[in-house]
């Protein structure tokens, strides 16, 4: 450990005190002097190790302080030094902040390509559905598409971006992680950016909820649209981008029904589980006939032999023992659903 039984300070013959270009300076001056290649002695191999070895150990600040540390403190218990070593010798060269950064650089770019590519899946496997298309053609429809004439260059050109524009319309209505799939992943939305703003997203939630307690906590004044939209949001569970998303008419439902008062909200909830174990009962039902094993004849029943064991309840035996019947049905009769 260090310069083992001879002191670091001694074989660069400096005094403990001396400073980072003293230490370069004597080990230019040894290194040149013991070096293998230039001296003729028989130990100028092991006298020019124990030199670079003090010199690393001197040149470096960590490892400086932690052998100043040693040799200060020799009655401390060897693995503490050893700890101190250790600690200093596989600590990282480089800042500690350049690295972090490095990391959250790397992992931005992944989410970006994450994000684009899963956008990319979603928007193709949406646009597949025949429910998609088929309101794509009837927006295109309603916005007078049927009127252009699909052989002239102009007008087809037309078309397209009116298919375009439904087709957005089709995107903006699907949510994916809070985000429509209609609009792209910006530079504030990656990760080290949100890192970066998490001070000014700390502030700004801070100010809300103080606001929301004295304005309509403590001073019971009446609630704004913002706040209402607010309210109904956290009661059926959905994102402002959701909320966004929905047609406005959904929208004036909703807030008519003013969600945020308890009665109203109750009796919103109950429907809510009622449609739903409604739509349950329908997608569980099972047309029996469709299960050809249930109607199969049962077999025959034929008394427990001598020296068959007492069961309980009692078995049906075949008329050869030894042992019960056990019914196996072809996977083939297995009825998968599809909610």
């Amino acid at each position: 450990m260090y310069c083992k039984q001879e002191s670091c300070y001694d074989v660069l013959d400096l005094e403990e005190t001396a400073t980072s270009t003293e230490i370069k300076k004597a080990y230019r001056q040894m290194s040149l002097k013991y070096h293998p290649d230039k001296s003729d002695a028989d130990d100028a191999q092991a006298v020019f190790m124990r030199i670079a070895t003090a010199y690393e150990v001197l040149s470096d600040d960590k490892m400086r302080k932690a052998y100043d540390d040693f040799l200060a403190h020799p009655e401390r218990h060897v693995w503490e030094h050893y700890g101190h070593f250790y600690g200093a010798v596989y600590a990282p060269k480089s800042d500690l902040r350049l690295v972090i950064g490095g990391i959250l650089v790397a992992l931005s770019a992944l989410q970006y390509s994450i994000f684009t590519t899963r956008r990319a899946r979603l928007i193709e496997v949406i646009l597949a559905q025949n429910k998609s298309q088929m309101y794509i053609k009837k927006r295109v429809v309603e916005m007078g598409g049927d009127a252009l004439n699909l052989k002239k260059e102009a007008q087809y050109a037309a078309y397209k971006q009116l298919e375009q524009a439904a087709t957005q319309e089709v995107l903006s209505k699907a949510v994916v992680d809070g985000k429509r799939l209609s609009d792209s992943m910006g530079i504030l939305d990656v990760l080290l950016m949100r890192i970066l703003l998490l001070p000014l997203d700390l502030v700004k939630g801070a100010y809300f909820h103080l606001r929301w307690l004295l304005l309509f906590s403590l001073l019971r004044k009446p609630l704004g649209a913002e706040e209402q939209v607010y309210l109904t949001c956290r009661v059926i569970k959905c994102i402002q981008v959701e909320w966004h998303s929905k047609d406005a008419e959904e929208q004036a439902e909703l807030l008519g029904r003013e969600l945020w008062l308890p009665e109203n909200r109750l009796a919103w909830e109950e429907e809510r589980r009622e449609e739903a174990e409604e739509q349950r009962r329908e997608v569980v039902q099972v047309s029996l006939p469709s299960l050809p094993f249930l109607h199969a004849a049962p077999p025959p029943c034929n008394p427990r032999p001598p020296t068959a064991p007492p069961t309980f309840p009692p078995r049906c035996w075949p008329a050869s023992w030894p042992g019960p019947i056990r019914f196996r049905f072809p996977i083939s009769s297995v009825t998968s659903f599809a909610i």
